[in-house]
């Protein structure tokens, strides 16, 4: 029997009930049927309302242990069906041609991603950095060493499952591997159909310096925070 639907949207989560709502209302207001893709909600054992909201929204919702953010996006790519899977945070609001974007970027390319900004335009030094983000997944894409986020990625199951997902280490910089692993495969593409806004609240609780130097220290080093490091609720 072949695969109901074309996409599937993986939306890690751990104590969103604040966020959550928004973005599985903005994955369901798409360009393309709903009939083409499936919202995937994969929770880390919340102690919140998290799981009764994302039973309101998504298809499917699972549940696993408390890890790594690796580790629960790689649960819920494990309970897709589509051929195409996409990830997205639970405080990022996706724009309308999302899906539509992934879809066609995944045409010719093994992985894909979009600009980005701040959800919230309360600060200055954030709004800045997320266009500095935004700028330097484009460039380092076209350059051929792709270091894209991880709350807006799109990627071939086939090639997923090539390179083992993402790590499972306790490591903050899991996105950044993956991309690094992705490219050995093929291509990786920059659309701007898949724009995204996302919540600047995790950065907030370390210094943006800080943040810029753990990407660079595991792209030079191999080193990077653990999550109980990054997050005070892990």
């Amino acid at each position: 029997m072949p695969n109901k639907f074309l996409v599937s949207i993986v939306v890690p989560t751990l104590n969103e009930e604040a966020f959550l709502e928004r973005t599985l209302k903005a994955l369901l207001n798409q360009t393309i049927s709903k009939d083409r893709y499936e919202i995937v909600v994969c929770d880390s054992s919340s102690a919140d309302n998290t799981v009764k909201i994302a039973k309101r929204y998504a298809d499917k919702v699972v549940v696993c242990e408390k890890h790594s953010a690796g580790y629960g996006r790689n649960f819920g790519a494990d309970n897709t069906s589509g051929k195409l899977i996409g990830f997205v945070d639970a405080d990022t609001i996706v724009s309308e041609t999302w899906v539509e974007g992934l879809i066609e970027s995944l045409e010719t390319a093994v992985g894909c991603t979009g600009p980005i900004e701040s959800l919230e335009k309360d600060s200055l030094k954030m709004n800045i950095f997320f266009t500095w983000w935004g700028i330097q997944s484009r460039l380092s894409i076209m350059a051929k060493h792709p270091i894209f986020p991880g709350f807006n990625i799109g990627i071939r199951k086939d090639a997923f499952k090539k390179i083992g997902g993402f790590s499972m280490e306790n490591i903050t910089t899991e996105d950044i591997d993956l991309g690094l692993k992705l490219k050995k495969v093929n291509r990786i593409v920059f659309n701007n159909k898949m724009s995204v806004k996302t919540s600047t609240r995790r950065l907030k609780e370390i210094s943006v310096p800080a943040y810029i130097w753990n990407g660079i220290s595991f792209a030079l080093f191999g080193k990077s925070r653990k999550w109980s490091e990054h997050r005070k609720d892990f």
